[in-house]
């Protein structure tokens, strides 16, 4: 039994964290379920700690490339930089470093094809384990998961979930090892949970629909905008986060703000310019007009964060944040992954966010994930959260369900890529297979449910056919007295739906069906009726009704059977997709061709890059054509995104026709495509391949900086894999190398 751990770099362990310590070193894999902001990741910094004093390798794996390469950041600073390495598809620094940093979704490509590069590490650090309910990340955590060797252990960190025991049971059932369950309710920080009404100001939570309720027609002119809100935390509630769900959004309300208000001193300005004019100097941005606003803003302790942003404004603004020389930042929610930025209070612009088709209201996972922010330890007694009240889109549903009491259930989003499919083809590992066909989230809950559900219908059936035995026996040329009232209603009804149907001419088939049923409830009631006494009427009425109540319960009960048995099963999904990849050539039967072969080492829109690769493409494009082209794939246009630059440069109509032909072959075996290829930043990526500076080819579109980079470093990922699977052709490898260095300059280039 290990020495109880007490404390850790001059800090007092909360209870959770010794438990969850004490599980680690007992060899235990450990679930980690505790509120946003409460030291979750002082756990993991303690089994990296020990892992490394012991001689192990540990991997870190997160949701989101930033997170990745903040806590490279971090790791550096702690253990030291030739301890520690980070592999995201498009950054590779130190790989063979015993702490090794990356994404689930690389964590997850390495156990299909090199399963042995963790035979020397001891455990994984699944950091906001929680994503496996993300709707497109959270596959790649359950593959990963059940990937894992049985040599590592786990530690899974995870946002508050009300369903952490059946992740543990699932956990427990796939890796046949014990799962230590720590969950942790209490913040390190009490949060108080406000709204600001336009007419009344700061009110509870509690109170927000009384008072509205009963001044609503009075005051519903009335408008508050963020600034009222800022006025009236000023002076007690800064610094603040303030979450805007909406980048424009975002810029309008810093500019709004920064008119009339200034929260720094004449040295305090000093420090932010000089520390701003001194980050972007090498990248030569300095006239583009983002630039100028965020140099603007920041000077007076107001900052903008969203993924539009060029990452070195996102990294001043981050730095700058930390050392408290911004007192307000208007955000968007993916600050609050993982940066562990604690504020004063938490500001909502809204309690409504758009999730890409339609406006809808926060989920209370969200809202928590966010206003877990509020609360520094060690400064504030307690952390505070604002909600914005909007009077003309008042639901008090929409406010009441923000409890942690109502924190939604984490949900399985597994599904079957083709490269996971290829793999277990060519791996020919049929346990593999069977674990991941069977043993996902999805499979295990919907097993689990079905047996539930399965256990109660035969219950109930049991106790339905027993209740008979209290009836009494008719023969069969008898008809039961409290039957004869109901067949001669309902003889009525089709009687009378016979003399409409032939006033108004209806089809002969209704007829045909009307007049059939009539002869059978007129043959019923020809039966004499059973002459019983008053008493065993009643008695057969309480049972009739508790046969019926019985009855609707086990009809509920297998139509939810039929659902949970009529959902896309994973085995379905894995048949129709090996048929679109028969279809391509990539396998015949369970034999791998050529096709399938190359697409093993693809992992992005693993077809059509396959496709091009196969068809010598690559070969033939030159190196700014294929800079060009690749950018377009996987690319998602957002909404209200304007035209691009035309695509005089190459020849884009191949590429397009490309897509749609497998696009139809996929929508023939499944129904709907996985295919996105859109050149709509083509241009540009050919001019940057070109040499244009970065400020040349923004002329050329109204895409956000941010969005623009992040496409680049998307094509640096897709071209690092292309290289890795065209390395036998060496000629073919150095030109994809030379695709990649043309793109992964200045501003692009990742500083990490």
């Amino acid at each position: 039994m290990p020495t109880p751990i007490e404390t850790y770099r001059g800090l007092i362990l909360d209870d959770f964290q010794k438990q969850a310590i004490s599980a680690l070193l007992e060899g235990k894999s450990v679930l980690v379920s505790a509120p946003t902001g409460v030291g979750k990741t002082l756990i993991a910094d303690y089994l990296i700690e020990d892992c490394q004093k012991r001689g192990q390798e540990v991997i870190y794996t997160a949701p989101i490339k930033a997170l990745s390469n903040q806590k490279f950041k971090q790791f550096k600073q702690l253990f030291g930089e030739a301890q520690v390495g980070i592999i995201t598809g498009d950054v590779v620094i130190n790989s063979q470093a015993p702490i090794k940093i990356m994404t689930t979704e690389i964590f997850r490509n390495i156990l299909h094809s090199r399963p042995e590069d963790f035979s020397h590490s001891s455990h994984v650090i699944f950091d906001e384990v929680h994503f496996i309910g993300d709707e497109d990340r959270g596959a790649v955590w359950e593959e990963a998961i059940i990937l894992m060797p049985e040599n590592m252990r786990l530690l899974g960190l995870s946002a508050t979930i009300p369903n952490a025991g059946e992740l543990a049971e699932w956990l427990r059932y796939i890796r046949k090892e014990e799962i230590e369950v720590i969950t942790h309710t209490e913040r390190a920080v009490p949060l108080q949970h406000s709204v600001y009404i336009p007419y009344a100001g700061i009110a509870s939570l509690q109170e927000v629909d009384t008072i509205i309720s009963g001044n609503q027609m009075q005051y519903s002119g009335f408008v508050a905008s963020h600034l009222d809100l800022i006025k009236a935390i000023k002076g007690q509630y800064l610094p603040c986060l303030y979450f805007v769900f909406s980048r424009k959004q975002c810029e309008i309300k810093a500019k709004e703000l920064a008119e009339n208000s200034n929260f720094l001193s004449r040295e305090e300005k000093r420090q932010v310019l000089a520390y701003f004019d001194e980050q972007i100097e090498p990248y030569n941005i300095n006239d583009i007009p983002s630039v100028k606003r965020m140099r603007q803003l920041l000077a007076k302790g107001i900052g903008v964060h969203h993924a539009g942003l060029l990452p070195v404004l996102k990294d001043i603004v981050e730095e700058l944040f930390s050392r408290r020389l911004i007192q307000v930042l208007y955000c968007t929610e993916t600050f609050a992954v993982g940066i562990n930025m604690p504020v004063k209070a938490v500001c909502f612009d809204s309690v409504e966010k758009y999730d890409g088709v339609d406006f809808r209201p926060m989920q209370a996972q969200e809202y928590f994930q966010m206003a877990g922010r509020a609360g520094r330890r060690g400064i504030d007694k307690e952390g505070h959260s604002f909600i914005l009240v909007n009077l003309f889109h008042y639901n008090v549903e929409d406010y009441n369900h923000l409890k942690e009491s109502n924190v939604e259930k984490l949900q399985s989003r597994f599904r079957l890529s083709y490269n996971t499919i290829l793999h277990l083809v060519d791996g020919k590992d049929e346990n593999i297979t069977q674990m991941l066909l069977e043993k996902s989230f999805a499979a295990y809950l919907r097993n689990r449910d079905l047996y539930l559900v399965e256990d109660a219908i035969d219950a109930l059936e049991e106790h339905y056919n027993s209740l008979e035995n209290y009836g009494c026996k008719l023969a069969d040329n008898e008809l039961c007295p409290l039957d004869e009232k109901r067949l001669r209603n309902k003889l009525s009804t089709v009687l009378r739906k016979i003399k409409t149907s032939k006033a108004y001419k209806h089809p002969k088939a209704r007829e045909r069906a009307l007049l059939e049923k009539k002869a059978r409830l007129e043959a019923s009631l020809q039966k004499p009726t059973k002459r019983c006494n008053n008493k065993d009427k009643q008695k057969c009425q309480l049972l009739k009704k508790e046969q019926s109540i019985y009855e609707s319960e086990i009809k509920k009960l297998k139509k939810a059977r039929r659902e949970l048995l009529n959902e896309l099963r994973i085995e379905e999904e894995y048949v129709a997709k090996k048929q679109v990849l028969d279809a391509l050539d990539y396998l015949r039967g369970e034999q791998l061709l050529a096709r399938g072969k190359i697409a093993l080492d693809i992992h992005v829109q693993e077809l059509f890059v396959t496709e091009l690769i196969a068809s010598g493409y690559f070969n033939d494009a030159d190196v700014a054509e294929i800079c060009a082209a690749v950018v377009g794939i996987d690319f998602d246009r957002r909404r209200g995104d304007v035209k691009g630059l035309k695509h005089q440069f190459f020849e884009v109509e191949p590429l397009m026709q490309l897509a749609e032909r497998l696009a139809t072959i996929e929508i023939n075996y499944l129904g709907d495509t996985t295919v996105k290829y859109d050149p709509y930043l083509s241009g540009q990526a050919y001019l940057w391949a070109k040499g244009a500076t970065f400020e040349e080819i923004l002329r050329y579109g109204q895409v956000p900086e941010g969005d623009l980079v992040a496409a680049f470093r998307r094509s640096i990922d897709i071209l690092r894999q292309i290289r890795n699977t065209v390395s036998g052709d060496v000629s073919l490898a150095d030109k994809i190398s030379e695709a990649i260095r043309l793109i992964d300059r200045d501003v692009v280039s990742v500083n990490i």
